[in-house]
């Protein structure tokens, strides 16, 4: 992770969680956003006996200006230096990425489609492309513009506003390097192979909700599967719809491990 002059935000903390298996997690937040957003999917995960760990991306939780040097490459760079550290502990490793987070982690599965270890794939709210006309002029566009305000997070749950941990604003240049990551992976999606579970809001005003279909319809996976869902908006991982997603989550991580101790007894690993 790059280092920052500025200090981590309270609650933007990395962290990991313990499991009991074999079996681990990463977890990838999204843009502007930090491992706080993660957190329920770790706790739930560590519920049922799952190691995780949430990085922290180049630039995140710390300050705004940070972002500005900082490239789509960093922000892979600290997802895969996750990956590995898991994968030095452990036998398998899911990939879960929410947003920008989701966008990272199915490049990543993409050109690790053929390394076993790679257990499946979670991609929650990812945006591959973005319809918003203002994008095609954000090369000149950002010279005039520098900073654009969030406002409110995205999120239904109002009574989470407060308490969110990530950028209000950021510089709009930075929104360069997330659209070189989307084009770097849009072409990529026919490689990955790893099961998949695609996961999006049909309310979501930050990513359009079709980004869900075509990730589902491009990929290559033969086990894959898409979830809509309800009464959430984009941050969907501490809105109102986060028990669902916990619970598909931990039933694909679940039912991989259970498909994969078959298969084992059947050709006699130990």
């Amino acid at each position: 992770m790059t280092v920052s002059a500025h200090p981590i935000m309270p609650g933007a903390e990395p962290f990991s969680f313990e499991g009991r298996g074999n079996v681990a997690a990463l977890l990838v937040h999204g843009f502007t956003g930090t491992p706080y957003e993660m957190r329920p999917i770790g706790e739930h995960l560590a519920a049922r006996g799952i190691a995780s760990e949430a990085v922290l991306l180049a630039g995140h939780g710390t300050h705004p200006d940070d972002l500005v040097s900082v490239t789509y490459t960093d922000w892979i760079a600290d997802a895969e230096a996750g990956l590995d550290r898991l994968l030095a502990r452990y036998e398998h490793v899911f990939l879960i990425g929410l947003s920008m987070g989701g966008t990272i982690v199915l490049n990543i599965a993409a050109r690790r489609a053929h390394d076993p270890r790679i257990a499946g794939v979670v991609s929650i709210a990812a945006p591959v492309r973005l319809g918003d006309w203002r994008l095609k002029i954000l090369t000149w566009g950002c010279k005039v513009v520098r900073w654009q305000p969030w406002g409110r997070p995205d999120i239904k749950d109002r009574s989470k506003w407060a308490i969110h941990v990530g950028y209000s604003r950021f510089r709009t240049q930075v929104v360069l390097e997330l659209l070189k990551l989307m084009d770097a992976t849009i072409g990529l999606l026919p490689s990955i192979t790893q099961p998949l579970l695609v996961m999006h809001a049909r309310t979501d005003h930050v990513v359009p909700a079709d980004n869900a279909p075509l990730i589902h319809r491009l990929v290559g996976s033969r086990d894959k599967r898409l979830v809509l869902l309800d009464n959430a908006y984009h941050v969907v991982t501490v809105d109102f719809a986060a028990p669902v997603l916990n619970d598909e989550i931990v039933r694909f991580v679940e039912a991989w491990t259970v498909a994969e101790a078959r298969e084992d007894a059947a050709t006699g690993v130990r």
